[in-house]
Parts: structure tokens; C-alpha cells; sequence
């Protein structure tokens, strides 16, 4: 039932918001992938690719004058909420934009930052939050994982979409199964949203021979792992800077096979890409995977093509 898709967040929220919530998605039939609350300003939710607002009558509009509105307070006191009314003993997670709730949900979060030495230490003023909706998808890299595991080889393969097309969605179900295959494999989890760890437990299942790191710099992850777990494949979300490439490459370099994520809208535009290149140019990887989402089914990735480098 789709209320479950909110279950695990509606209870952070203020009652009014979670009633109006409740009732849109439980007439409507709503598939919500995220909620969005901003401090004098409309209700929103994400559903298969579109914002909508939800109404002062738990109904859903594209027209932002008939929305419910969400109040300063009622921001924080969700804000509040999902910190367990300890914002000290969450100073790291905020100061990295987000928290992770129990079942793997995430909250962005965004306000008055406090910066010291050039960096966010923390946030003064709540303005909005972002509840994503966790889901995890089972056998949904079937027919990847098929293509990528060799013997007792897992050939490297580096996932490109566009944003909110399931490729973190396919990276994790991926792992799952080369790990469950036997193959150890270690984690760079530098957003929290492959295991999405909560008190120290992964909420999302990753394999039986999994070991994550989570909330820490790609490169510093990668390196210890590779220093300290012998993993047969290195997993990581989203390639985005130099640094994140010169990690990969140790990776590589070492022998070890390599799973990842990038934004792109095709190949050719990542392979020119000057952080990337070098990952192309050094024959990291053995294939690449192509996503394209179907937004009118929110269980599934749709589209994927398997390119043989």
C-alpha cells in the first residue's frame, strides 16, 4: 500500500501536516518519492518526477495559490523531531546537509548556515527540509549483476543517468547480489544513501559480505577500506570531483574491481567529462550502463543498456 511509502517520516512531521498527508495519499493513491517542507510556503510532495502541492483539504494541485502552507514552527518542529530533540548529538550529520532516519530515509536540510574556517559547522535557522522516501527494490540488477560476475571475477562498471533514474537504486541492489555471491566488497557511502546507516545499522541491505563506510570523503574511504577490509570490489555513489576519480584509480590500480555511479545524460558526454577522463583513458572500466527512467512506474529502472568498453 503506498502509505507505507511514508510510514516511516510521517511521524517526524507536525499532526496538521501529517493528516492533510495521510488523506492525499490515501485517496489519491499517491506514489510519493519525497515531501517537502518550507517555512511559510507551500506543502509539496515528489511523485513519479512531479511536484505537486498538497491542499488545505489533503487533496493534491499543480496550483501553488490553492496549497496548504507550512508554517516557520512547524518546520522546527519536524527539524527538532528528526534530530531526537539533540541537535548537538547530530552536529556532523547536519553540518553535512542531512540525517538519516530509521528504515533509511533521508532529510535534507537547508537554512542559515553557521560557517567557520570556510566550512558549514552548522545550521542556525531552519528554512526547509526534505524528506526522501527510502525504498528498496529487490532483483532489480537481475540481468546486470548476470553480465558483470565472471567466475570468481566481477568486471567494473561504472552506472550514468540522468538525476532520479534509479541508478543509486540499481547500484545497491547490485552490491547485494555480487556479495551475496560470495564476492567482499567495501563501501564508500560518502552520502549515506547506499546503506543508509542508522545507530550503526545498515537499513538497507547490502550482502552478506559487505562492509560500508559511511558519512566520510570518498578518497579517505576508499583508501581505508582498500588498507584495511581486502575487498574484491570497491562500490561507490556519484563520481563528481578529481578527487573522487584518484580514489577509483587507486582502486584499480590495486587490482580491485569497481562499482559506481555518475550523472550524465550519455557516454560521450561523461567520457569528455576532465574529471572522468582518466578513468576511461586508464581502462577502469570494463562496461558502462545506460539508465533512462520510467516515471509511471516508480517500482522499477527502466531503460537499461549494457555498453562493453
Amino acid at each position: 500500500m503506498n502509505l507505507q511509502r511514508i510510514s516511516g517520516v510521517l511521524p517526524y512531521m507536525p499532526e496538521r501536516i501529517q493528516k492533510k498527508l495521510n488523506h492525499a495519499v490515501f485517496l489519491e493513491e499517491l506514489q510519493v518519492e519525497e515531501i517537502r517542507l518550507r517555512a511559510d510556503a507551500p506543502l509539496s510532495v515528489g511523485i513519479l518526477g512531479e511536484n505537486c502541492f498538497v491542499t488545505e483539504m489533503g487533496g493534491i494541485t499543480n496550483h501553488e495559490k490553492d496549497a496548504c502552507r507550512v508554517s516557520k514552527d512547524e518546520v522546527q518542529t519536524a527539524f527538532l523531531a528528526i534530530c531526537e530533540n539533540s541537535i548537538y548529538a547530530h552536529l556532523e550529520e547536519i553540518r553535512q546537509g542531512f540525517l538519516t532516519l530509521k528504515g533509511g530515509h533521508r532529510v535534507g536540510i537547508c537554512g542559515k548556515a553557521v560557517v567557520e574556517n570556510g566550512k558549514i559547522k552548522t545550521f542556525r535557522e531552519i528554512s526547509s527540509l526534505n524528506f526522501r522516501i527510502a525504498q528498496q527494490m529487490f532483483g532489480v540488477a537481475d540481468t546486470l549483476t548476470e553480465s558483470l560476475v565472471s567466475g570468481l571475477a566481477v568486471q567494473s562498471a561504472l552506472i550514468v543517468s540522468p538525476p532520479q533514474t534509479g541508478k543509486t537504486t540499481l547500484l545497491r541492489d547490485t552490491i547485494r547480489q555480487i556479495s551475496n555471491r560470495g564476492f567482499k566488497v567495501g563501501v564508500a557511502d560518502d552520502r549515506g544513501e547506499l546503506g543508509a546507516m542508522y545507530q550503526g545499522r545498515l537499513q538497507n541491505d547490502l550482502g552478506a559480505q559487505t562492509d560500508v563506510i559511511d558519512n566520510a570523503p570518498k578518497g579517505e574511504a576508499i583508501s581505508l577500506l582498500l588498507r584495511t577490509m581486502s575487498p574484491a570490489v570497491i562500490a561507490t555513489d556519484e563520481i563528481a570531483t578529481k578527487s573522487d576519480a584518484n580514489a577509483i584509480l587507486l582502486a584499480h590500480g590495486t587490482g580491485v574491481s569497481v562499482l559506481a555511479t555518475t550523472h550524465g545524460e550519455s557516454l560521450d558526454e561523461v567520457r569528455k567529462r576532465k574529471v572522468l577522463r582518466p578513468l576511461f583513458e586508464y581502462g577502469v572500466f570494463s562496461k558502462a550502463i545506460l539508465l533512462s527512467r520510467d516515471f509511471s512506474n516508480l517500482d522499477s529502472v527502466a531503460e537499461m543498456q549494457v555498453i562493453s568498453l
